[in-house]
């Protein structure tokens, strides 16, 4: 536009070449093509964006740790992610862990004043007075500042935070009851938070809030993987499984030596092969000749078992004159009469290790092999669902 011209019809002092809006004849104040668009509030992308956007709205947060690991399962900025918010920390799968280390892990953080903890197996929902009276008693300050502003009375607003797999959104089903909550299959119900009358002075947010685990070192990192709170394909399972191993014999010793069957113990067939040995010297009539061919058999067909497993021919002679020095020397040391203990069984000299676990589970690959990635997956599988007892694997001291 020529220097001292004025702005055509419809023009206005902002169009091409100035800032202002385009209006059309109908008198709409939309902005013309290719003009300023109002800035509009960008939507969270990752969880942990939607977390902070979801803390603004919440006046109680009810932090969830697996008890099983309290410090591993704990997001190492909880302090800085939820400020001064008043928090009730829950020790889920209360039944898994060592009950113990439970409580002295509830004292600890129980030792801040701005929040309680709880031990609690979710599979029992008598203790849901007991959560809803200590979730009140921690909203006391918040209630008061609402009647002190004179605001109507509202309930507590509470916002479920952990890792995933810590028991969150099982915690919410057992607080409010699957039935209870209402769910329309259309779009546009939701526009906004969600929240569920929990208790007339409180309110829970339906979604949970999840915190992406930060594995700081391999040590929280491998804990947080054997019970299967780290994201899938962090660690291996065989490598997982090497780690529980070590901390189990460490933590609970004879724990992983009780999981152990005898050799054959899982189909039997070393109880079929010595009834076969016992029919077959059934004749024999002088007892010590009976019971050391017994024995001779017994061990040959042990020593042929794991040969087929190991792919290793081993020598029985060897491995037998071997086997006799060693059970000599413990019987040396311990002072031990070989006449009177003939009946005792052998010291246990073998290592534990997934190759040992599959060879007893008789768990072989399709060359013979032990089959140590499947040993691994199971025993990881039992330490989870508690077939080794209960177990922690972070103490206060060592974490």
């Amino acid at each position: 536009m020529p220097k001292g011209s004025k702005p055509g019809k419809g023009q206005s002092k902002g169009a091409p070449g100035g800032s202002g809006k385009s209006v059309s004849r109908g008198g709409s104040g939309s902005a013309s093509k290719g003009g300023a668009k109002p800035a509009s509030k960008a939507a969270p992308r990752t969880a942990f964006q939607l977390l902070q956007q979801q803390l603004k709205w919440v006046d109680l947060i009810f932090e969830v740790l697996d008890a099983r690991a309290p410090h591993s399962s704990r997001h190492p900025k909880h302090d800085e992610i939820f400020g001064n918010k008043p928090r009730l920390i829950f020790l889920t799968k209360d039944d898994l862990a060592d009950p113990k280390l439970s409580r002295e892990w509830a004292k600890i953080f129980a030792a801040d004043n701005n929040s309680k903890t709880i031990v609690l197996n979710l599979k029992d929902r008598r203790r849901q007075p007991e959560v809803v009276n200590l979730a009140l008693e921690l909203s006391q300050e918040k209630l008061k500042q609402i009647e002190a502003k004179g605001l109507l009375p509202r309930p507590v607003r509470i916002c479920v935070v952990g890792m995933p797999n810590t028991g969150k959104s099982s915690l919410i089903n057992w607080l409010i009851g699957k039935k209870q909550v209402k769910v329309a299959d259309r779009p546009g119900v939701t526009r906004g938070p969600q929240w569920i009358r929990v208790h007339p002075k409180l309110e829970l947010l339906d979604t949970p809030g999840i915190l992406p685990p930060t594995i700081s070192s391999r040590n929280i990192g491998e804990k947080l993987g054997i019970f299967n709170l780290a994201p899938a394909g962090a660690y291996s399972p065989e490598e997982l499984a090497d780690r529980a191993i070590i901390e189990l014999q460490k933590r609970y010793p004879g724990a992983i030596e009780r999981y152990l069957p005898e050799p054959g113990g899982e189909d039997g067939e070393s109880e079929n092969v010595a009834s076969e040995l016992l029919k077959k010297y059934s004749d024999v009539e002088e007892e010590n000749e009976q019971h050391w061919q017994l024995e001779r058999d017994r061990t040959i067909f042990s020593q042929s078992k794991r040969n087929r497993q190991s792919g290793v021919d081993t020598d029985v002679d060897a491995q037998e004159d071997a086997d006799a020095d060693a059970v000599s020397d413990v019987e040396t040391e311990s002072g031990t009469n070989s006449d009177s203990d003939a009946t005792a069984p052998l010291p246990h000299l073998e290592k534990i290790n997934l190759q040992l676990i599959a060879e007893r589970k008789n768990y072989v690959t399709t060359n013979g092999r032990p089959d140590t990635p499947r040993a691994a997956a199971v025993l990881l599988g039992d330490i989870r669902n508690g077939r080794l007892g209960r177990i922690t694997f972070d103490t206060p001291d060592s974490k």
